[in-house]
């Protein structure tokens, strides 16, 4: 399956990239560098925006995938780009479309929710997979249902 042209250029509308300034105040304030260490420009959000207004390939690159989702950068834009958004969208867009090297998939329902950069950063940093927290590996709505479940097995009266 391939992700149409068409979607990111509705993507690219709604979430008002074509407004911005190139002012750098969102790659300014992006905490990207602070977390991966070293990262390129093309992974910065002004980058990931000139790719996408210059119709640069964003569904086979990596660049989508380090973003945070932090929303820092659009918080400071003066042009009202909703950067966050459509990376959120795109990524949605990009899994739709069976493209799943980049993303991880929750290993009870398979919901993508968590891009796998930041997956394996954590566990470089953290823990070893095998000692890994759940939720690198459940998407929220799993682990919710899975600590509800817990807590009811554990209420008296009720089986183990």
């Amino acid at each position: 399956m391939i992700v149409e042209r068409a979607e990111i250029e509705r993507l690219v509308h709604e979430c008002r990239l074509t407004s911005c300034l190139e002012c750098g105040k969102c790659t300014a304030t992006c905490p990207l560098g602070e977390v991966f260490g070293d990262v390129t420009y093309g992974h910065s959000p002004r980058g990931i925006i000139e790719k996408a207004l210059l119709d640069a390939d964003l569904v086979t690159n990596d660049a989508i995938w380090y973003c945070l989702t932090c929303d820092v950068c659009t918080a400071g834009c003066p042009s009202g780009v909703k950067f966050r958004d459509f990376v959120k969208a795109l990524r949605d867009l990009v899994m739709a479309a069976g493209h799943d090297e980049w993303g991880v998939r929750c290993r009870k329902c398979s919901k993508y929710f968590m891009p796998g950069i930041t997956q394996k950063h954590i566990m470089k940093e953290v823990c070893r997979e095998a000692e890994a927290p759940e939720f690198l590996f459940l998407c929220p709505r799993c682990r919710t249902r899975g600590f509800s479940e817990r807590v009811k097995r554990s209420l008296p009266g009720n089986p183990k």
